[in-house]
């Protein structure tokens, strides 16, 4: 993440940006770390553990997007938008699904 210049982003962010969005950019920095120590821990792309990490990653993504969204533009994004229920990723998720069908 240093090597990436992640933590120099995320300081820009909080200068530039307005408050929700700095704090759902602080929430997303927090769940890509959550998701960087479950992968250095040796978890695989299909275990429970990295995708106990990922799902709550890939909502605080969704969750910063919509907030840039609706400083930028005032208009809000919403799942629907996409045709989906959730903006976590778990309905499309095949290792998810597989679970909640109760063959995993």
């Amino acid at each position: 993440m240093t090597d990436a210049r992640l933590y120099e982003v995320r300081e820009r962010l909080f200068i530039d940006a307005g408050a929700t969005v700095a704090g759902a950019g602080q929430a997303m920095f927090e769940q890509l770390r959550a998701l960087r120590s479950a992968v250095a821990a040796g978890a695989p792309l299909s275990s429970p553990t990295f995708h106990d990490a990922y799902h709550p990653y890939i909502a605080s993504v969704w969750a910063y997007r919509v907030a840039v969204c609706d400083e930028l533009e005032g208009q809000p994004l919403v799942p629907a938008v996409f045709g989906w229920h959730a903006l976590d990723g778990k309905e499309r998720c095949p290792l998810c699904n597989r679970d909640l069908a109760g063959t995993g």
